[in-house]
């Protein structure tokens, strides 16, 4: 009876055992996946053919475990990234903060707004949004237990030229066709009856006014091309020697200045050609034999192309520069008053932006043109 006993102990501590190591083998195999999927590592696989059946049916289920995480993961990066596609292609800064003014996310938007290359603190923003004049929306929401506030801005400045330059050329779309519906035929009889007419008074009467409607048709012709900009055909090509070429145009002497020099931006040539030999114009018409005029190329803090034409010529005074591109403004006595606000409608059409900026304390002017 003692040995029978023992052996029934024996046995029993044997398969103890052995359940035991079952067990804790189970356990280490459910510690294992659930480590792997909070270090998002999905590569790992039980094998289910296996002896036992008990195994082979954890092991599947284990695997199929990591199959619905993997699964959800994949689908959850992917909503992310369409979500991050839609915020990065919306022109509206927006800025996610936490209590402590860390920024905890941002779109492309409000690098480019705010002029920044990388922002990681609200303290970096600084009183830029009421110098630059943003319309702020902001709300709150929380995120991973802590509250958090969502920033969205957004220019003022660029709207409201935009839509002040789209009620131009409404405008100027109305009166071109009407003046050029009225003084077409008026300018064809005239020649008619120029030729039927013999010399005198009347004759030179008609030949007035044949050359006065001509005059206007040519006048009314000029600012058509400010509604009837051609769609741009950008292509790429080096800024270095484009604009060595456009200087060489001008009547005065040009510094041009082009940092990177194998800097390239991707726009429509012939275009911008018009807009930078509009600006070396004027710069030359303000100015005299001693003026400078630089031409400067580079890259800001958002990886866009700027183009900076400056001069240190007769400064644009506080009212002249509030209307400096408004179609029909001109300061000139023989001037249209198309030239800045065509090379800032053919800046819009090309995706950027044509400003002014005048730094009156070292006596400069200068038209920027920004290709984002």
């Amino acid at each position: 009876m003692v040995y029978i006993l023992l052996l029934i102990i024996v046995v029993l501590l044997v398969v103890y055992f052995r359940l035991y190591h079952h067990y804790r083998r189970n356990v280490e195999k459910v510690t294992f996946m659930f480590d792997a999927l909070e270090n998002v590592d999905y590569t790992f696989h039980f094998p289910e053919d296996v002896r036992s059946r008990d195994d082979a049916m954890l092991n599947a289920a284990l695997n199929r475990i990591k199959t619905i995480m993997e699964k959800y993961h994949t689908e959850t990066t992917e909503r992310e990234k369409y979500y991050e596609l839609i915020i990065n292609s919306v022109d509206t800064g927006i800025m996610v903060v936490d209590g402590h003014g860390n920024v905890l996310q941002h779109n492309q938007a409000a690098l480019k707004l705010l002029r920044l290359e990388a922002l990681t603190h609200i303290v970096q923003i600084g009183d830029q949004m009421t110098q630059l004049r943003f319309s702020i929306h902001e709300s709150y929401t929380v995120l991973k237990g802590k509250r958090v506030k969502i920033v969205a801005f957004s220019d003022i400045n660029n709207e409201l030229n935009n839509e002040e330059l789209d009620a131009w050329i409404k405008l100027i779309r109305v009166l071109t066709h009407e003046i050029m519906n009225t003084i077409t035929p008026v300018v064809s009889l005239s020649q008619v009856l120029l030729s039927r007419v013999p010399r005198g008074e009347i004759r030179e009467g008609l030949n007035t006014i044949s050359s006065a409607g001509r005059d206007l048709l040519h006048f009314v012709d000029n600012y058509r091309k400010f509604t009837h900009i051609p769609s741009p055909s950008p292509t790429l090509y080096y800024v270095k020697p484009f604009l060595e070429r456009i200087s060489r145009l001008c009547l005065h002497t040009v510094e041009v200045r082009v940092e990177p020099k194998d800097l390239i931006v991707q726009a429509d040539e012939s275009l911008i050609a018009h807009v930078i030999t509009n600006l070396l114009k004027n710069a030359v018409e303000a100015g005299d034999e001693a003026m400078v005029i630089v031409i400067h190329a580079y890259t800001d803090a958002t990886e866009a192309v700027c183009i900076d034409v400056t001069n240190n010529g007769e400064m644009i005074s506080d009212d002249v520069a509030q209307h400096v591109f408004i179609p029909f403004f001109t300061t000139k006595a023989t001037g249209s008053g198309i030239g800045l606000s065509l090379s800032k409608q053919i800046m819009r059409v090309s995706g950027g932006s044509l400003s002014l900026i005048r730094d009156k304390e070292h006596h400069l002017t200068t038209f920027r043109l920004l290709f984002p």
